[in-house]
């Protein structure tokens, strides 16, 4: 069902003035218009939601309250503890409160439910819903912009429009006489003072098992037939070994793959469904996908790239025809466990023995053209950044140097994101903890991971669910010893012999097949090159570029010609190392959504597919 919300921060004001006029309709009366959202009033406040909570009954019971809907139970919830109560809650919500003098607004830990979006005057949990306010006018943010084009996504609060605010997952926004603040749900003094008591390794595993048994309970409730996204690894096996558990009836599984791909998993993808007794269903990208770009954009809201979102259009595509009840995803649980513990160690043995400031000096010297070339320097610029930014989001897309050159600009604005990254650890055990919260949780998680999936699922209208980012797996998580969650000594995780996820894998690795726990990892994203793989085509989205509302928005358009003889020459060629293909075809991919995403919000032209883009 579609469903929307629009609505004002000021109580006296009537929304019906302030939409354009045949948008939506005129009859509405009071602050906010919507559909699809519950509701409830008690006296002078109002509540509303969008949500799907998973352990509702406890809460009823916890309270002693029988409610009318799901909207009433957590306006009792909140009315008796406040902003506190969002915590117990443990699914996916969006919930907005609306009092005399006051608005406040809720979302979920992880970001599954709606995003919201808000200027000074109003909010909507639309992006393209903005330019539904007859005052509103789209002016490109250069921060948010630029941000961007660098690691693929702009963390909230920003966005890509100026004057325009997103609320982060895990947060409240509460507008007030004082003008906005923001407050959290989570923070990391809880995570990093939190107490974790020795337990025996079975005991943690067993409790582990019956949590991860309880998620999919919860997720399943009486379905008869349950959809899994399934790769070839330990968090999509993971999911259906245990749903076979607490499930007898139909399982269909969904895998992606890539064509002419000799790295494929659908084949360990195929083993685990015959092994469960699945009905197995595959698709393969072989990079027409790319057709659908600009309405992954219309999708998404502020420019987004992601090496596995065209993978996740792809599966939500063919899992939304099949009208299952719920499907369960994996993902999260490498950034719920701790992920990357190699680079983690390998910077905490850095710091300690004095070598930063020689990591530091190198990144400076090496973040020029001249380490933009696919050879060993690139590899060890990359490498090294690697282990030196090990708190920042990896640089898929465009440095600063390249940036300056493209906007020519002498400094790129830095995103506030980075303000919040704490400068030092006291011990290993604490840098773990803080890369867990600042990049694993906050952004890999809440940024990009669940909020690609929860976008793409909300579009195709697949209920999909996420049995290991559960809050009581999540709570067991962060009170369990860290050699539990990443087993291995600091030296042993620098040499790559460390095991991330230590107890999930126990747990899991006997069910699974032999073939699909003794292979090397693969990874779950797209190589990107299949997207730029037809001349034609290529040449096509460069003109489309050069001639573009983007380009002539460049202070300097002679970067472009040069990024596509590069990059056309590395399609024709013989490559040295994947990941510089798959760094420059992540760059030509944020170009081209830029450029998608200006003629669309900026110069306001709404044209279907790719190819009529590129045919004009």
């Amino acid at each position: 069902m579609k469903t929307f919300f629009y609505g004002l921060f000021s109580e006296t004001s009537q929304i019906a003035q302030r939409l354009i006029p045949g948008k939506k309709s005129d009859d509405v009366r009071g602050p906010v218009f919507y559909d699809g959202y519950l509701s409830a009033i008690r006296g002078n406040k109002k509540l509303f939601t969008h949500c799907r909570i998973y352990n509702s009954d406890e809460i009823e019971r916890r309270l002693s309250f029988k409610p009318e809907n799901t909207a009433d139970l957590i306006f009792e919830l909140y009315e008796k503890e406040g902003l506190a109560g969002f915590r117990q809650l443990n699914g996916k919500f969006t919930v907005v409160i609306m009092e005399p003098g006051r608005t406040t607004i809720v979302r979920d830990r992880n970001g599954e439910g709606r995003m919201i979006y808000f200027t000074k005057d109003f909010f909507t949990d639309s992006y393209h819903g903005l330019q539904d306010f007859k005052d509103f006018q789209a002016s490109p943010d250069l921060t948010g912009i630029t941000t961007f084009l660098k690691i693929g996504y702009i963390p909230a609060p920003g966005t890509s429009l100026e004057g325009v605010s997103k609320i982060p997952a895990g947060e409240v926004l509460i507008e007030s006489a004082d003008g906005f603040r923001f407050e959290k749900l989570f923070g990391y003094d809880e995570i990093l003072h939190a107490e974790r008591k020795e337990i025996a390794l079975k005991d943690a595993i067993d409790q582990y098992s019956d949590l991860l048994k309880k998620s999919l309970k919860r997720r399943i409730g009486g379905s008869e037939t349950v959809g899994a996204l399934l790769s070839g690894g330990y968090d999509s096996g993971g999911n259906i070994a245990m749903i076979r558990e607490v499930h007898q009836g139909t399982i269909k599984t969904y895998s992606i793959g890539f064509k002419d791909n000799p790295a494929s998993e659908l084949p360990y993808a195929k083993m685990m469904a015959d092994k469960f007794g699945a009905e197995h269903h595959e698709y393969i990208m072989d990079g027409t996908e790319i057709e659908f770009l600009p309405d992954i954009i219309d999708y998404m809201g502020d420019p987004f790239s992601e090496s596995g979102f065209m993978l996740n259009h792809s599966a939500m595509k063919m899992v939304s025809g099949e009208n299952l009840p719920v499907t369960i995803g994996g993902d999260g649980n490498d950034q719920y466990f701790g992920a990357g513990i190699r680079e983690t160690a390998l910077h905490y043995k850095m710091q300690r023995t004095g070598l930063k400031p020689f990591s530091v000096l190198f990144d400076k010297l090496s973040d020029n053209s001249l380490f933009d070339h696919d050879n060993l320097s690139f590899r060890i610029h990359f490498q090294n950044q690697k282990i030196l930014k090990v708190m920042e989001p990896e640089t898929f897309g465009f440095h600063d140097y390249q940036l300056n050159r493209m906007f020519n600009m002498k400094n790129i604005p830095n995103h506030p994101y980075l303000d919040d990254i704490p400068s030092r650890f006291h011990s290993y055990e604490e840098l773990f903890l803080q890369r867990n919260y600042y990049l694993h949780l906050r952004h890999s998680v809440n940024e990009v991971i669940i909020f690609k999936a929860s976008r793409l699922s909300e579009t195709f209208g697949v209920n999909l669910a996420f049995s290991y980012i559960d809050l009581d797996l999540y709570n067991f998580l962060q009170h369990l010893p860290i050699n539990l969650r990443a087993k291995g000594t600091v030296k042993e995780s620098m040499k790559g012999k460390g095991m991330t996820k230590y107890i999930h894998k126990l747990l899991v690795k006997p069910m699974l097949p032999d073939a699909v726990t003794n292979r090397p990892k693969q990874g779950g994203f797209s190589p990107l090159e299949i997207f730029f793989n037809n001349p034609q085509r290529r040449e096509k989205i460069y003109q489309y570029i050069r001639n573009s509302a983007f380009a002539k928005s460049l202070k300097s358009a002679d970067y472009l010609n040069q990024f596509f003889s590069q990059y056309e020459a590395l399609a024709t060629g013989k490559s040295y190392w994947f990941w510089y293909k798959q760094v420059k075809s992540n760059q030509m991919l944020n170009l081209l959504i830029i450029t998608l995403w200006w003629d669309k919000v900026i110069a306001g032209k709404k044209t279907g597919k790719l190819s009529d883009y590129l045919s004009r």
